[in-house]
């Protein structure tokens, strides 16, 4: 008898690829990749609006800074009026930072206009954070990031600063009666089958009972594992960094040496070799 993937593959693995969601970031770019109708479909029930027309999709996009840090994009698309599209899945509150999204933005800008264009060539863009649950704890189904000048109208409004980024956070809890209620839910759910949208039912079922899209899924459950692993190293490497900093300081510190030189040479500040030390 012939065997399958379903003969070879890891049960462990397995296993991780029926608990994936779509609000788990791998997956979700994966079900989305290099499809324009479905990312359509998402920006569609995200704006409220039935007309918008995508014109190219892409995901886990890399944006490469020479000078300073890169970014890698969860969904960049682009509709047929050139307005653009970052979305971003967030399961953890300290990822969804404003000064993220002013890095982003700033990338995301960095890349477009050509040498010489004016910046009013800038297309519109629209940055949003799909969060695994309501970061702002006020139960609305979207928070929107409104800009505005220190300049009352005859109304006593303040008028807006049009810079043409539109930031949205998306609240990942909410449950209302109506379509982004019920893609929050199709978000968090692992079961294709209690899904309400069949456009990403049907996807979801490929990656998670078809042979072909087992086999693409686990390669995603197992780099997702490499990835984090080396993060945990990065990280345990840095942990070490900074005790090892810490503990000369204090040595240096012990036998005369000038706060001011302990910062020069471990490259903090003097308030920060003063916490160590006193």
């Amino acid at each position: 008898m012939k065997q399958t993937v379903f003969d070879n593959i890891d049960p462990e693995v397995f296993e991780e690829i029926q608990k994936l969601r779509l609000i788990d970031d791998e997956f979700m770019t994966l079900i989305f990749s290099g499809d324009k109708e479905a990312t359509e479909f998402l920006i569609r029930i995200l704006l409220n609006r039935n007309d918008l027309k995508v014109k190219k999709s892409m995901t886990q996009v890399q944006k490469n800074n020479l000078f300073g840090r890169s970014v890698r994009l969860d969904i960049v698309a682009e509709d047929i009026f050139k307005t653009e599209y970052n979305i971003e899945i967030q399961r953890e509150k300290s990822g969804a930072g404003a000064k993220r999204i002013r890095y982003h933005q700033a990338m995301l800008d960095s890349h477009t206009l050509k040498k010489a264009t004016d910046f009013d060539k800038l297309p519109n863009l629209y940055i949003i954070f799909i969060l695994e649950h309501d970061l702002f704890k006020q139960g609305n189904p979207i928070y929107f990031v409104n800009k505005t000048i220190d300049i009352k109208d005859e109304d006593g409004n303040y008028l807006p600063f049009d810079d043409g980024c539109n930031i949205m956070y998306v609240n990942g809890d909410y449950r209302g009666d109506n379509a982004l209620g019920k893609l929050m839910h199709d978000f968090t759910t692992p079961n294709a089958d209690d899904m309400y949208y069949n456009e990403l039912a049907c996807k979801v079922r490929f990656h998670k009972q078809d042979e072909r899209g087992i086999q693409m899924a686990s390669q995603i459950v197992e780099e997702y594992g490499d990835k984090r692993a080396a993060e945990a190293l990065q990280q345990g490497i840095l942990q070490g960094e900074q005790k090892k900093a810490v503990e000369v300081a204090k040595s240096l510190y012990a036998n005369g040496v000038s706060i001011e030189l302990i910062a020069k040479s471990l490259k903090m500040t003097e308030e920060q070799v003063q916490e160590i030390v006193k």
